[in-house]
């Protein structure tokens, strides 16, 4: 379905956009550095928590690694993966439990959390405000919620 990484990617984030998404997120940006890494999206939900998103078209062990890492400073972390290689790195759901990273499938019709992420509180919270900061200073969508 997905032939590059920028276009699961660029279908992830338009499909967080309703309302009613179970991650309520209020405002978004991509392309987040820091030190050890750089973030494919993060974003702020309704309720004031960083998520992390880490995307990748096959390779889940990279993503997981990459989204554990992400943990450090934000309140949740996924892997974001195309639906069939969803369905190959779930094989492995202890694996993402251990680690308290969650995973969402995505495919023409949509965001599914496969996995949830558990909820933790950073460890960097300086590198969580940074990231706060980052999004709004290059958001690509403010809701507000009412």
């Amino acid at each position: 379905m997905y032939s590059l990484e920028i276009q699961l990617v660029e279908d992830f984030k338009n499909n967080l956009l309703p309302l009613d998404h179970p991650f309520r997120i209020t405002e978004l940006a991509d392309e987040f550095n820091y030190l050890n890494g750089r973030v494919d999206v993060i974003a702020k939900s309704e309720e004031g928590l960083l998520i992390a998103f880490e995307a990748k078209l096959k390779k889940w062990r990279i993503a997981l690694n990459q989204a554990y890492r992400n943990s450090s400073f934000a309140h949740l972390s996924y892997v974001v993966l195309p639906t069939d290689s969803a369905m190959n790195a779930l094989k492995n759901y202890n694996e993402f439990l251990k680690r308290g990273v969650g995973l969402c499938s995505v495919n023409s019709e949509g965001i599914k959390i496969e996995i949830n992420a558990k909820k933790n509180k950073p460890l960097q919270p300086w590198l969580t405000d940074s990231a706060f900061n980052f999004i709004a200073s290059a958001y690509y969508f403010r809701l507000a919620r009412t």
